[in-house]
C-alpha cells in the first residue's frame, strides 16, 4: 500500500513538472525552435547556410579554426544560437554557437543572418 502511494505521488509530481517547464522557446518569425531554456549566453539566432542546400553540413568545432577537432555537423537550414565571435588564426571569422545542447565554434561565412 505504501509503495503504491509513493509511486502515485511520484508520477503525479513528474507529470506536473513536465507540464510546467518549457522545453524550447520560439524566437523570431520563421526561426523555429531554439535552445534558450538551456543556454542564457545566446545573444541572437541565425541559420546554417552551406553551398549545398540539399545535403550541406556545417562543422561545429572545439575552437575557432579548422585545426580544432570536430564536435558534430549541423545540417543546412538548422537554427543556431550565436554567443560571441572572433577571428581565428586561419583568418576566418568564427562564431561560438549553441545547437541542440552542444556548444562550439562555426565559421561565420556559412551562417545566414550573421550580425557581424
Amino acid at each position: 500500500m505504501l509503495q503504491t502511494t509513493v509511486l502515485k505521488t511520484l508520477i503525479t509530481s513528474t507529470l506536473m513538472l513536465s507540464v510546467a517547464l518549457p522545453i524550447k522557446a520560439q524566437v523570431g518569425p520563421g526561426l523555429g525552435p531554439t535552445d534558450t531554456a538551456r543556454n542564457s549566453d545566446v545573444q541572437s539566432y541565425a541559420r546554417v547556410c552551406t553551398n549545398d542546400t540539399r545535403n550541406g553540413r556545417l562543422s561545429l568545432r572545439t575552437g575557432p579554426g579548422q585545426q580544432y577537432p570536430k564536435i558534430k555537423e549541423i545540417r543546412n537550414g538548422q537554427t543556431i544560437g550565436l554567443i560571441r565571435g572572433q577571428y581565428g588564426s586561419d583568418g576566418f571569422y568564427w562564431w561560438n554557437v549553441f545547437h541542440n545542447g552542444s556548444r562550439g565554434w562555426a565559421r561565420a561565412d556559412y551562417i545566414c543572418g550573421d550580425p557581424q
